[in-house]
């Protein structure tokens, strides 16, 4: 996903990383040309200054592009089979995969919740 430099609002759910470090960002909200966007991202790093956002990421998905009933199936796999887990990697790589599912759902949520406000950021 690349930005055109149009957007005039942008909101950011993120999650802290290592203190000093880059923020985790979980799902963004951005308007372009007064139309309201939400983007599912998984992982990836943060910069803001005072006129620019920079986020780098390897998948960042549009609330349209998102497939609800997959991201919910794929959430109720995970916690299922976390409790399964006792290796210290497959542990990490479930909370990932949970954390993954969640981000996409919450941006599918907050994509309904703009289409019944007729599109505004508030």
């Amino acid at each position: 996903m690349r930005s055109s430099g149009d957007e005039t609002q942008v909101e950011i759910n993120a999650q802290a990383g290592e203190p000093g470090g880059p923020r985790v960002v979980k799902q963004l909200r951005f308007k372009v040309r007064g139309e309201e966007e939400v983007a599912a991202v998984i992982g990836g790093i943060m910069e803001v200054s005072t006129s620019e956002v920079t986020i780098m990421s390897d998948v960042a998905e549009l609330d349209v592009e998102i497939d609800e009933a997959r991201a919910k199936q794929a959430k109720e796999r995970v916690e299922a089979e976390k409790t399964q887990r006792t290796d210290k990697i497959d542990v990490y790589a479930s909370e990932l995969a949970l954390s993954r599912a969640m981000a996409r759902l919450k941006a599918a949520e907050l994509g309904k919740l703009r289409k019944q406000r007729g599109g505004g950021i508030r």
